[in-house]
């Protein structure tokens, strides 16, 4: 049944791939420019290194007048299409090390520039905001990404797929901002040591972005479409004449000294530490990088985000690790198909360091990434250290993933990994994939990925194979993926947390754009999920809609209605409390979220799920407070309840968490974060003061204590477990 389905959605995919290009098209007429076809171009400038502007936020400096103007930017929000608001002029130069890019936003009203924020890494989305994306490979789909606010609060991050993005990527680079009369400033300096590029390229793509937070305006310079995200480049500008630029020799060593305490309360036990750790990066040529680690310091990582496992399947918790995420484009495999769901992925860096939910010492890794001719390449191997107390011995662990462009916009590739994290097995995974993309023929763009995947697990073998196909444009959306799990697909190396399924899954939605008013966009949608066994047995079945509502100051409303239906074959137990037996259950659940605009310095979100489950009844109920009293604080308080009131018994589950930052500049701040739930009965709090007197340099203190506090008796149950703290010093190297 399921390679029909294949074959159908195979035959859906080229039927809309090589239809007439009106086919999806809207009915409203286009704008006098063809912004389809619109490449801006910008030559940028080649100054001494003698002459390189001074960082501060100012463009007083007279190399800035020798600067090719970018002057030309049209909206995407609220008209697409329609001219901004307020005028925006970028300059671009660079010298044989840095590329510089000066902003100015003009403002007739910069009383009301929003910058509530100073921390590194702010949500931008909440201020007003400039961001360009390099794509230095011509990947139109893969790219780095750095943004500013008004206060000269920096973010970074990588883009991968057009689609989703590693916000935990840091990079070495500067950029200051001030607000002035008539506006604000920025200046950005990207060493071309901090990205990867080709140098066979004679053009790298570009886009900059401006948001007005007041208006929730977008402007952009490039891929003038609104039903592109803001991180899609499949249209972007060209950045025309980076030349004769010098890396240096190509090598860069991130230096760390780390000294640590412990107390264990329990045992009335102190230890400490001392450990040098290394990261070493050699660009092999401009656009492949050779990595290695030695000893690796993890103790800058922050906090997993609390999750209480109420399902049946084990739960997933995203890559923070800098090693790792170092060209984490260069891995990512299968696109639509991993995009909502990890179950199945081929390579999951997480494993590695980790077994079972205990960290593993890693001795040292290798990594090669980058691009070499025509080719994406990824290969990493490290080697893990042994676990005694768990009877782990150490490990030999190595990925690989090769892709290369073809027709234009798509992509094909291999994948490869081996290895066991914990040594029980010997584990293989092969496969590969194609990414169909098509952005010229229709009215938005069309994807469609194929994917094939076999395991080998000591001789014995299983396959995961699937297509997915989706269209997105403003007004219309659509997605359908099929795909088959085998019972004993098991990629050691990655995530999967069920097998032995077929699943087939679809998606509609149309936004509507009232011509004015309060309103700006409503969208209603219906989705289905159904899984059934290898034996087409349906095992779980959702059916819905949705109705979204954003208005004009960035608020939002959503609800929801799902029928479900679950066949549970093999009871389980509910946070390990409340027993699930066998059993076939249909229920109704109905879903309501309320957000205000976080632009604004009180913001508050409150949930509601509620319904039947599992033949009793269900509730869960969340909020969100967040408080930026000046742009040196932020506090935000989160807490969700969920209760289940079974016929084998009921729970209710806690937990809350508190984040706050205190921003002393851009370059220093002490974030804490603070977890419980009353299922574990876990305390967490994690300090950490982080300072970057220079973008080479670093100072990390952290602390860090954990509890337990018993539902029934808080607080005074409260009971401490383990206090640590730790002192990191970094130097980056680079020549």
């Amino acid at each position: 049944m399921v390679r029909g389905v294949v074959s159908f959605a195979i035959a859906v995919f080229f039927g809309l791939a090589f239809s007439p290009a009106g086919a999806l098209q809207d009915s409203e007429s286009t704008a006098a420019r063809d912004f389809a076809n619109y490449v801006p171009r910008v030559e940028a400038v080649k100054i001494d290194r003698d002459d390189r502007p001074i960082i501060d936020g100012n463009l007083n400096d007279p190399v800035w007048r020798r600067a090719n103007v970018i002057d030309e930017f049209y909206q995407v929000e609220p008209v697409d299409g329609g001219e901004p608001s307020q005028p925006t002029k970028a300059y671009i130069l660079f010298d044989e090390t840095t590329l510089y890019v000066g902003i100015y936003a003009y403002d007739d009203e910069p009383d009301l520039i929003r910058r509530q924020q100073l921390k590194r890494d702010p949500q931008l989305r909440d201020e007003d905001g400039l961001r360009i994306i390099i794509d230095s490979f011509g990947t139109f789909r893969n790219a780095y990404f750095f943004a500013v606010n008004a206060n000269g609060a920096r973010a970074d991050l990588l883009t991968q797929n057009n689609n989703s993005i590693r916000p935990e990527w840091d990079a070495i680079w500067n950029a200051k901002a001030r607000v002035v009369e008539d506006g604000w400033i920025a200046e950005f300096a990207i060493p071309f040591q901090s990205i990867s590029f080709d140098a066979d390229l004679t053009e790298w793509n570009l886009q900059i972005i401006r948001t007005i937070r007041r208006n929730s305006e977008e402007i952009r310079w490039s891929n003038i479409d609104r039903s592109r995200g803001r991180i899609d480049i499949t249209n972007p500008g060209r950045l025309a004449g980076i030349e004769g630029i010098d890396s240096g020799i190509g090598l860069e060593a991130q230096l760390f000294v780390t000294g640590s305490g412990s107390y264990d309360w329990e045992l009335d036990e102190f230890d400490t530490g001392f450990n040098p750790s290394a990261n070493v990066f050699y660009k092999l040529t401009p656009s492949l990088t050779g990595s290695l680690t030695f000893n690796t310091d993890f103790s800058d990582s922050p906090l997993d985000e609390r999750q209480v496992n109420t399902g049946r399947f084990s739960l997933f918790f995203p890559e923070t690790r800098d090693f790792f995420l170092q060209d984490a484009s260069v891995f990512e495999f299968g696109n639509e198909l991993f995009s909502r769901t990890t179950n199945g992925l081929p390579l999951f860096t997480r494993r590695i360091g980790n077994v079972d939910g205990s960290p593993v010492d890693i001795i040292a890794g290798a990594k090669v990434s980058g691009k070499h001719g025509p080719f994406d390449i990824g290969m990493i191997a490290t080697r893990t250290g042994s676990q005694d107390a768990l009877g782990i011995n150490g490990q030999f662990l190595t990925a690989g993933r090769v892709s290369t462009n073809v027709f234009g916009e798509s992509n094909a590739g291999l994948i490869f990994t081996h290895g066991d994290p914990d040594g029980s097995s010997t584990n293989t995974v092969t496969g590969g994939d194609f990414q169909y993309k098509n952005s010229t023929r229709f009215n938005g763009t069309i994807t469609a990925d194929l994917v094939y995947l076999r395991s080998f697990t000591d001789g014995v073998e299983d396959d995961l194979f699937g297509v997915a196909v989706d269209y997105t444009g403003d007004k219309y959306g659509y997605n359908v993926v099929v795909r088959e799990i085998g019972e004993n697909y098991d990629p050691q190396l990655g995530f999967a947390n069920r097998t032995g399924l077929r699943q087939y899954r679809a998606f509609g939605r149309r936004r509507f754009r009232p011509d004015s008013g309060p309103i700006r966009n409503y969208t209603i949608g219906v989705f289905t999920n159904t899984l059934t066994d290898l034996d087409d047995a349906v095992t779980d079945r959702f059916l819905g809609g949705f109705f979204d509502l954003n208005n004009n100051p960035g608020d939002n409303l959503h609800f929801e209605i799902e029928n479900a239906y679950v066949d549970i074959r093999e009871s389980f137990e509910i946070a390990d409390v409340v027993t699930v037996p066998v059993g076939e259950y249909d229920y109704w659940q109905y879903d309501f979220r309320a957000d205000t605009s976080r632009a604004r310095s009180i913001a508050l979100g409150a949930r509601a799920r509620v319904g039947g489950i599992y033949d009793g009844n269900f509730r869960s109920y969340g909020g969100e407070f967040l408080w930026r009293p000046s742009k040196h604080i932020e506090l935000e308080v989160e807490y969700d309840y969920t209760k289940f009131d079974l016929p084998s018994g009921e729970v209710g589950i806690h937990v809350a968490s508190i984040e706050s930052v205190v921003s002393f500049t851009p370059d220093m701040f002490i974030a804490t974060d603070i977890q419980y739930d009353n299922i574990s009965e876990n305390f967490t709090l994690f300090s950490r003061f982080i300072w970057e007197p220079q973008p080479e340099q670093e100072v990390f203190i952290s602390l860090g204590h954990t509890g337990t506090i018993r539902e029934d008796d808080f607080p005074s149950s409260f009971r401490s477990v383990g206090t640590g703290v730790a002192l990191r010093l970094g130097h980056t190297i680079r020549m």
